[in-house]
């Protein structure tokens, strides 16, 4: 039996999702048990752990979503509609502008014009609207299977 390149990615994207939904939720879970500071610390080690959740969480959303854009091979997966896969891309597109965001606020401090701010809370607004469109692309889907099944 020969294995296309379809069939080898179509079997990939359940387990990538799965990876990056178990990174995402083990990296929630140590931030949210997280210890406080000391009181005569000045929080840099909390600070700088937070940081690298932060980043780890980053990687675990990236692969959750970017296995869930990978089409299906035949027999398996789960097959997203055209809309529902530019849901995604757009989820998947929130790292970049987060980035983007970063940059922009090390620029706003050296030049703090109106300009700044407009793209800071344009791109802002960007990243909050991503992880609602990930949500809104898989409960889209939910609601079509359970209309199919039902």
């Amino acid at each position: 039996m020969r294995w296309s390149l379809r069939a080898i990615l179509g079997s990939l994207q359940l387990p990538i999702s799965g990876v990056g939904l178990v990174v995402l939720v083990l990296t929630w879970q140590t931030f949210r048990t997280l210890p406080p500071s000391p009181p005569q610390s000045d929080g840099f080690v909390e600070g700088l752990a937070a940081f690298f959740l932060l980043v780890l969480g980053l990687a675990g959303y990236v692969l959750f979503v970017g296995g869930l854009l990978i089409p299906p091979g035949p027999g398996y997966g789960i097959e997203f509609t055209r809309k529902q896969r530019w849901l995604f891309a757009y989820a998947l597109a929130a790292p970049v502008a987060g980035v983007a965001i970063f940059f922009a606020g090390i620029a706003s401090m050296y030049d703090p014009g109106d300009t700044m701010e407009f793209v800071f809370g344009v791109l802002s607004l960007a990243v909050v609207g991503a992880p609602l469109a990930l949500l809104t692309g898989i409960g889209w889907k939910a609601v079509q299977v359970a209309v199919d099944r039902y």
